[in-house]
């Protein structure tokens, strides 16, 4: 997911270029009341200036299914709207406003990440608005470091905890109308008594039997993890993000925030979302024969149509934090508040766990002991 241990670059931040000034005070992300700058507020679902408290609608659009071919990945559509920089740490890239002044790595938190041309790829069409304000994000994550029973008992006063930073990480969403045509090989187990006399005896044996069919299912929005920095493993324990709800991409909903580019391609999201389905087939052909308790084999041969595609920025807060002088980090759902992490583990309690366990299963051992004789 995300390293341990990132060491503390403790630098400034790379300040914005006069250069760039008159741009900045240009944007029309400028709060029309004291001149500092509106974000998007989670809670509002609004641009809000957090100074003031002036706030700015946004209009929702509806998020368009795009057509999936093999050539959609072929193309290439200019995010003018961001700048592109790449941590010279952890090599993340990360996708910024024009505006935003601070160049900090939002995964690992080094300064001084280095602008770069913008990059050929797809830009997203849809985004899933950030739900979970910052302070109920850190909340979120005091309770999962409390849960954390086998970290030291100092770690909850001693764990400095960082700025949390708001990230929208890439997900590709998958809908496909699918009708395949299958053959398996299934078996029933049952016992039966061989052998006479002393060798009578009850074997256990599977009496095997062919099946072929078809079968048909429509799928929507099957998520694909695309980020570099926030594993596959980690998003399930998160429970996901409910992309049915994402909007039409705009760029006000970046206001304050940083974005992922991709690092898994739509073609092998594509690659990957068949392997689901695969996999959800042959768990529905199973069910088909109830009384097969044995599978040696399901093949399936899928055929695809109408297969549509979304590229969608997701939300997460992403924190870090330090701990005798190494760094943990924490991801939070930025819709659901459910947090995934690393946390240091205490020696001590790991061996008194340890002698816990081996007591256990000597106490059970002796009672079978006892039970047996």
């Amino acid at each position: 997911m995300m390293s341990e241990e990132i060491e503390n670059l403790g630098a400034e931040s790379e300040k914005i270029l006069p250069s760039e000034a008159a741009k900045v005070e240009s944007e029309t992300y400028k709060c029309p009341s004291c001149g500092n700058f509106l974000k998007f507020d989670p809670a509002a679902q609004k641009l809000k200036c957090e100074y003031c408290g002036t706030e700015r609608d946004i209009e929702p659009k509806p998020a368009q299914e795009l057509f999936y071919t093999a050539l959609s990945e072929q193309g290439y559509s200019e995010w003018g709207a961001v700048k592109s920089y790449k941590c010279p740490e952890c090599g993340a890239m990360t996708l910024l406003e024009k505006y935003e002044t601070t160049t900090v790595c939002p995964f690992c938190g080094a300064p001084n990440i280095l602008e770069r041309d913008e990059l050929p790829g797809l830009k997203p069409n849809a985004v899933l608005p950030f739900k979970v304000p910052q302070e109920e994000a850190k909340t979120c994550f005091r309770k999962w470091l409390k849960k954390k029973w086998l970290a030291p008992f100092a770690l909850k006063k001693e764990a400095k905890i960082t700025k949390m930073r708001g990230v929208y990480i890439p997900i590709w969403t998958f809908d496909s109308n699918v009708s395949a045509n299958y053959e398996a090989r299934l078996g029933k187990t049952y016992t039966t008594t061989v052998g006479s006399g002393k060798n009578r005896r009850t074997v256990t044996r599977v009496r095997w039997f062919n099946v072929s069919g078809s079968i048909g299912s429509s799928y929507n929005d099957i998520q694909v993890e695309a980020s570099q920095y926030i594993d596959p493993s980690a998003l399930r324990k998160m429970s996901g993000f409910d992309t049915v709800n994402a909007v039409g991409y705009d760029d006000d909903y970046l206001a304050g925030f940083s974005a992922e580019r991709y690092s898994l391609g739509l073609d092998s999201g594509w690659e990957s979302a068949q392997q689901t389905i695969v996999s959800d087939l042959k768990r529905q052909i199973r069910a088909r024969y109830p009384q097969a308790d044995r599978v040696d084999y399901i093949n399936v041969y899928p055929i695809y149509s109408g297969t549509t595609y979304k590229y969608v920025l997701s939300p997460v807060w992403v924190n870090s934090y330090r701990y005798r002088k190494k760094m943990y980090g924490c991801v939070v759902n930025g819709r659901n508040g459910n947090a995934v992490g690393k946390a240091p583990v205490s020696p001590v309690k790991a061996s008194l766990l340890g002698i816990v366990i081996a007591a256990a299963v000597a106490a059970i051992g002796y009672l079978i002991y006892l039970y047996m004789f």
